[in-house]
């Protein structure tokens, strides 16, 4: 059976991401990344389709982007495509150069937005010898501060706004190390989050149905009574003994695999913290 077409909706923001075949590089030098940012201004100008933030890392990529006319899908298309024609050309190689199909998150409200774009900047963390967010070239966040020329493809205003417009709140929200309950999403962003979580945890392409009830489970012992609630209605337990009992069996099973707990805090980090300005 195919998969399900994604659907693509006006003014939609999405968390994008994609990593190479068997986690394999995919920026093989500063010039693919020169070019995958020429790229994102094609789909600007061809799709309308802006960047919020991003990160290229060396073996996969995250994006934050505005679609006013929908389009998702075929943006990155078009993005993966030529720029796979475009290194593998460079290079002397053949053959798919990401994995497949992107992961997707619909960003829903302020809060996710400013959480995300935090994720995603703060994702040059991850690699060996960055110390610092501003001091990391491939992502979006020295733009943010103004240290360097804001280009075409990218629109810093929607998440600096959240800040009153100026840069020294959102680089500070970045740089902190959130405490706290998570702020968990709308329910629509929910599972697709846990999904982009588990995948970088079991390196699975489609994390199946049992591995993201898992995480759900696991959930209800760190969010807050309100989110808890929803968390619960959502599992949809018939009554307390039942639920207790599915909460024993996730914890076992956080013991017995590692990367459960691995995906529950690459989730946790892609929600954010407790911390947000009051203006959101």
């Amino acid at each position: 059976m195919g998969r399900i077409a994604r659907v693509d909706i006006d003014d939609g923001r999405y968390h994008v991401m994609n990593r190479g075949v068997n986690r394999q590089v995919v920026f093989f030098c500063d010039a693919d990344r020169v070019e995958f940012g020429r790229l994102l201004g094609v789909i600007w100008e061809r799709f309308e389709v802006r960047t919020l933030a991003y990160c290229l890392m060396d073996n996969h990529y995250h994006l934050v982007l505005h679609c006013p006319a929908g389009g998702l899908s075929d943006a990155m298309q078009l993005l993966g495509a030529v720029f796979t024609r475009h290194a593998n050309d460079r290079i002397g190689r053949d053959g798919p150069l990401f994995r497949g199909r992107f992961h997707s998150i619909p960003v829903l409200s302020d809060v996710q937005l400013v959480a995300s774009v935090r994720y995603v900047h703060r994702n040059a963390l991850d690699l060996r010898g960055v110390a610092d967010v501003s001091s990391y070239r491939w992502s979006s966040h020295r733009t943010y501060l103004g240290h360097r020329q804001v280009p075409p493809f990218l629109d810093s205003a929607q998440v600096l706004e959240v800040f009153g417009g100026t840069s020294l709140e959102f680089d500070q929200f970045v740089r902190d190390d959130l405490q706290g309950a998570p702020v968990l999403p709308a329910s629509g962003a929910l599972r697709p989050i846990l999904a982009m979580a588990a995948d970088h945890a079991f390196e699975l392409d489609a994390p199946g149905p049992n591995v993201i009830r898992t995480l759900i489970i696991l959930l209800l012992d760190i969010v807050c009574d309100r989110d808890r609630g929803r968390l619960e209605r959502l599992l949809g337990f018939p009554n307390l003994e039942a639920q207790n009992r599915a909460q024993r069996r996730a914890r076992q099973r956080r013991c017995d695999d590692p990367r459960l707990g691995s995906a529950l805090g690459r989730a946790l980090r892609l929600f954010g913290g407790h911390t947000v300005p009051d203006t959101v």
